[in-house]
């Protein structure tokens, strides 16, 4: 049976986005388990949230189980990109086997982290979606491997707007930021020029 996971960000006992986090459990029930499966609520299995500081709550779950933990979380130090070509990689539900990101993450070639393209298309990091800033506006890949939560509020919030972004255009931006349930839009950003093809 296939695990599927959410990690959601926890600040001092706040559950951030729970509300996308449980439209995206519902939908990946749905689609893997059936119209008539019934999504488990994330406020009913989480306990025992820590009530300082930032935690990841990493939830992995199946049709019939799911489980929790919260651990500590840091920001990550990301300085450079490496573009990689990802073939016909496939993420469109939250898995935990990331064993296919993870071949492709071996190919960096000494950076911090990698840029995912899919037939000369922007996608996304190793473990981010991407915002890119042209000195007025973000803009986001339209297609990215995964929708993740924090994507999808900021462009609720039309604090970022959809894009065909193609690897040969890049230099029309000055920088990308890396944004995931754990990362807000300001939070890493590496100049265009750290990217490396």
């Amino acid at each position: 049976m296939c695990l599927f996971i959410e990690s959601i960000c926890c600040v001092d006992g706040e559950l951030q986005l729970l509300d996308l986090h449980q439209a995206r459990v519902n939908r990946t029930f749905f689609t893997n388990f059936g119209l008539l499966a019934k999504p488990f609520k994330l406020t009913k299995i989480i306990k025992q949230i820590p009530t300082n500081g930032k935690y990841k709550c990493r939830v992995v779950y199946d049709q019939n189980h799911s489980d929790f933990e919260f651990e500590p979380y840091k920001t990550p130090k990301i300085e450079s990109l490496q573009i990689i070509d990802g073939g016909s990689i496939d993420y469109r539900f939250k898995y935990e086997d990331r064993k296919a990101l993870d071949q492709l993450y071996k190919y960096r070639d000494g950076r911090d982290d990698i840029i995912i393209v899919k037939d000369g298309l922007v996608t996304d990091s190793y473990y981010a979606n991407l915002a890119f800033f042209d000195g007025e506006e973000w803009w986001t890949p339209e297609k990215p491997l995964l929708e993740g939560v924090q994507r999808q509020s900021l462009l609720d919030q039309g604090l970022l707007h959809k894009a065909i972004i193609k690897t040969k255009e890049l230099h029309k931006y000055r920088r990308v930021s890396l944004i995931n349930a754990m990362l807000g839009l300001d939070e890493i950003e590496v100049p265009i020029q750290a990217i490396m093809y």
